[in-house]
């Protein structure tokens, strides 16, 4: 391991209270789809260690707002969320939930796989942030999340039930005039960072010692800005980039070593170990499952 490859060692991983999505088959007249469902509304304090670490997973994902003073990171932009909001990311593209305040945040969170070739759907899944200015429609959707989450905890119901309340959810998607969010603004200081960041986290010899230099700025002031604004700090920042990036580089095929240098990792034993602390799968058995 290279000296730069030390630099950015994380020596202890943020507690993972995170879920795990397990997308399962729903089969009923003709469909093939596949979804999990989560609802949470736990109280949440800010310094708790607790709080999810960024989520990098294989899905969409679904996410709609109830309560909660939070906004939501995806990839390297914010978006402010309140009752009704809808976050959408993509398989594998790094997010996570930032909490302003303590607050009780609950939501639902809906994930898939095998969507339907439905291309309206598919050109709103595209958008990161829907925002629904009528208050019915709004409680519509709600209603959707609810009655697919309460299907799922009956045994005994249709598989009908799971499947009618997923396509009026598609539905009112993809056909009310809703209105497509642009992220927040980040401090200019801070987001030329990120974009840096974003231009050359592929590059092993990106460090927090190289950005501090880059930016003339010290390491306690970049870990600050850092937690202040994605509640992550710069290093796991950038090993999630990394991380993701070599999901969808191995799921197209690309050997273990040479996912690991494309991302940005100099070193395949040090890779390997992060991946599967994060992912609970080695990227060899996770390159096999996937191709």
């Amino acid at each position: 391991m290279n000296i730069s490859q030390k630099d950015n060692i994380i020596t202890k991983s943020p507690k993972q209270s995170t879920y795990t999505p397990t997308p399962k088959p729903i089969r009923y007249l003709g469909t093939d789809l596949c979804a999990d469902v989560l609802f949470d509304n736990r109280f949440a304090r800010v310094d708790d260690i607790q709080n999810d670490s960024e989520h990098i997973h294989d899905c969409y994902e679904i996410y709609i707002n109830l309560s909660g003073d939070v906004s939501f990171l995806v990839d390297d932009e914010t978006y402010s969320v309140k009752r009704g909001d809808i976050i959408i990311t993509r398989p594998n593209e790094i997010h996570k939930c930032i909490y302003h305040t303590d607050c009780i945040h609950e939501h639902y969170c809906l994930w898939f796989k095998n969507m339907p070739r439905n291309t309206e759907l598919l050109n709103t899944l595209n958008c990161r942030k829907l925002t629904f200015d009528d208050e019915e429609i709004r409680d519509k959707i709600i209603g959707c999340f609810q009655s697919y989450y309460l299907a799922t905890k009956d045994e005994n119901q249709s598989p009908f039930g799971a499947i009618k309340s997923i396509f009026e959810l598609f539905e009112i998607m993809s056909s009310i005039d809703n209105v497509s969010q642009d992220a927040k603004n980040l401090p200019k200081s801070f987001s030329e960072i990120v974009d840096y960041i974003s231009a050359h986290f592929t590059e092993s010899d990106l460090t927090v010692s190289t950005l501090c230099e880059k930016f003339y700025i010290s390491k306690s002031t970049l870990y600050r800005r850092f937690k202040k604004h994605f509640l992550l700090s710069p290093a796991h920042y950038i090993e999630a980039k990394r991380l993701s990036l070599s999901k969808q580089l191995l799921s197209q095929g690309m050997s273990v070593q040479d996912a690991c240098i494309n991302s940005g990792f100099s070193d395949c034993s040090y890779f390997i170990l992060r991946f599967k602390n994060k992912f609970n799968i080695t990227p060899y058995k996770y390159q096999q499952s996937e191709v």
